[in-house]
């Protein structure tokens, strides 16, 4: 058994140091992830189902198109221990002191988390390890509420008694604080225990294509606002000019500088873990970039969900979806690869009917409450403008009855794969697919 010494995070009971066990469990997604334990005993140890983590490798074999081209998030190499890499990474940050000096004692501390972000927990303990180095008065960890279950449990039980974990929930008002007017004067709310700490630190997913859109690099907007201010970024009034809320606002009132970011490899693991200033994580995300070449276009693509169960989410697919629709021609075939099992639900419901409109109106019962938010409405949105472009297919759990309601086609095996890429004499092959794009897929305005 392993045996390390770091800093405890068991508040409770009374200790700064302590050595911890690092013990292989079978508490979530296959025997790879570990939980905590002070050796005085076992502590918030999970039993969940185990999810095997979706890896398309095998089955590149039975893709039978002459043509082939590979596409990945990032050109970084693989990480060997995403813990070690985020000490490492937060000790040393590009153009910004190491993030312990940058906390002074009795600080409150926030660390919002993008539930996406490939070996979370452990890219989280690394970061909590080195927050209570410098004795802050609270710790708070904010989860965006793209979070599944299991992956909120997961962290929690990482986390213990060293800091106060809560989802984010962006239709109640009292989690969310006043952060200023947007361009547009429209009042801008962000999670209240992001607003109210001292020091505050993202932790993010590096997608290469949030460098070809105005995107908050920091991940604060829309992620961690109000839902009101999300249904005016998605859904835009009609009248609005080529002024839209900057999402970069956030950041800059909040006075947030440092950014943990965490590239992908091809098997939705952690690749490159970078700390640093915004523009900083911009220059090495656009190092990293795969750049495909001209005329890279192909009739088919494939786009494959890598990852854990976390990945396996509608949010991602529609995320996939999109990445595919890059690097493909309107009327092309694209191939959805998952281990998808949350059946269509809300907004996802009405993707086929164009006579429902997106978003459906939805007025607070009060001028103190903001309207409720669908998770659903934003992948609905994107799916269904490809659906009208596309031929898309979709690899998932589910029973194909749900699916093919929507207007999506079904696929079920390696054998039916193989057959539908001879079909192209080309194809394009995307890995983890739903980091091949952007975070989000709104309308900018031209």
């Amino acid at each position: 058994m392993e045996t390390l010494t770091i800093w405890a995070f068991g508040r409770s009971l009374g200790i700064k140091r302590g050595i911890l066990q690092r013990q292989p469990t079978f508490c979530y997604f296959a025997a790879e992830i570990t939980t905590w334990a002070l050796i005085t005993g076992a502590k918030n140890c999970m039993s969940l189902p185990d999810h095997p983590k979706l890896n398309f490798e095998s089955h590149l074999s039975d893709i039978t198109s002459a043509d082939c081209l590979q596409h990945q998030p990032s050109m970084a190499d693989d990480c060997s221990d995403a813990f070690e890499a985020a000490l490492a990474a937060l000790s040393c940050p590009i153009d910004f002191p190491p993030m312990t000096a940058a906390i002074v004692p009795g600080d409150t501390v926030a660390i919002a988390v993008d539930p996406n972000t490939p070996q979370v927990s452990s890219i989280l303990s690394a970061a909590l390890q080195l927050v209570q180095k410098s004795d802050p008065a609270s710790v708070s960890v904010v989860v965006g509420d793209e979070a599944s279950s299991c992956t909120l449990k997961e962290i929690k039980a990482v986390v213990g008694d060293a800091a106060q974990v809560e989802l984010h929930q962006p239709s109640d008002r009292e989690s969310l604080r006043f952060l200023g007017p947007d361009a547009l004067a429209n009042p801008m709310y962000l999670n209240r225990l992001l607003v109210d700490a001292d020091f505050v630190l993202p932790i993010t997913s590096g997608r290469c294509g949030d460098l070809d859109r105005q995107y908050d690099l920091h991940g604060f907007f829309p992620a961690f606002s109000d839902s009101a201010s999300r249904l005016r970024l998605f859904f835009p009034p009609q009248d609005t000019g080529p002024e839209i809320a900057d999402p970069n606002e956030p950041a800059l009132l909040l006075g947030a500088q440092l950014i943990l970011c965490v590239s992908v490899s091809t098997t939705g693991e952690a690749a490159d873990v970078i700390a640093g200033t915004a523009s900083s994580i911009r220059k090495r995300l656009q190092e990293t970039r795969q750049v495909s070449p001209k005329q890279a276009a192909t009739p088919l693509v494939v786009a494959s969900l890598d990852g854990d169960q976390q990945q396996q989410t509608w949010q991602n697919t529609a995320r996939a979806a999109a990445a595919a629709a890059r690097h493909s021609d309107p009327g092309s075939t694209i191939v959805l690869w998952t281990n998808l099992s949350d059946s269509p639900s809300g907004a996802l419901l009405s993707i086929a009917d164009e006579n429902v409109e997106l978003p459906p109106f939805s007025e607070p019962s009060s001028e103190d409450e903001f309207p409720f938010w669908d998770p659903t409405l934003a992948p609905a949105d994107t799916l269904r403008r490809l659906v009208q472009e596309y031929r898309i297919i979709l690899r998932s759990e589910l029973n194909p009855e749900a699916t093919e309601s929507l207007g999506i086609g079904t696929i079920q095996s390696a054998a039916e794969l193989s057959k539908l890429t001879d079909s192209f004499a080309s194809c394009t092959v995307l890995r983890a697919a739903s980091f091949c794009g952007s975070t989000y897929d709104w309308q900018e305005p031209t």
